[in-house]
């Protein structure tokens, strides 16, 4: 449950509100970086009521590799998009920009599974998953994937909302 692959989060745009399939609309991958530096609310999800405060936007080899950080949290969320056939589509996002209070109860949550917390051991990551990807594994509502990465890596899916693991991960 690392880096997640999202490809229903499909952005058709030009600038001006009108589809990118019309010819004369059309913009290069450096026009779409720039707009996704000049208007991040539109393309990019801080976690709730946090906005961010600097934010990298790069060209590389045909994608669009943002990182964007809060001075509100600790953590960096990192988003790749790919133009294909004038759709800007969000094809995987690492997102770890999680308030402190938010993370621990995270972590908690996720201890209190008897699978995780028999095998957790190692270093923790927490990090935000998308509506469009829970939807994969539970319902489309944002959920946190807690993450023990020790000699075995043990990974549970939570629900924060309802205070539950919805999905346990456990390798040989």
């Amino acid at each position: 449950m690392a880096c997640i692959q999202e490809e229903n989060a499909k952005t058709n745009f030009s600038g001006n509100g009108t589809n990118t399939s019309d010819e004369n609309s059309v913009q290069t991958i450096d026009e779409l970086a720039r707009e996704i530096k000049n208007a991040p609310e539109d393309f990019l999800y801080p976690y709730d009521g946090l906005s961010y405060d600097t934010i990298a936007v790069n060209v590389e080899s045909g994608r669009v590799i943002v990182k964007a950080t809060s001075e509100e949290v600790p953590g960096e969320d990192v988003y790749m998009f790919v133009y294909e056939n004038g759709t800007l589509v969000l094809k995987s996002y690492l997102l770890e920009a999680i308030p402190p209070s938010v993370r621990e109860q995270a972590i908690a949550i996720a201890l209190s599974n008897r699978t995780v917390y028999e095998n957790a051991d190692g270093h923790i990551t927490v990090r935000r998953v998308l509506p469009h990807t829970a939807a994969k594994f539970y319902i489309p509502k944002e959920l946190f994937s807690v993450t023990w990465h020790g000699d075995r890596i043990v990974s549970a899916l939570v629900d924060l909302e309802e205070g539950t693991v919805v999905k346990t991960y456990l390798s040989g």
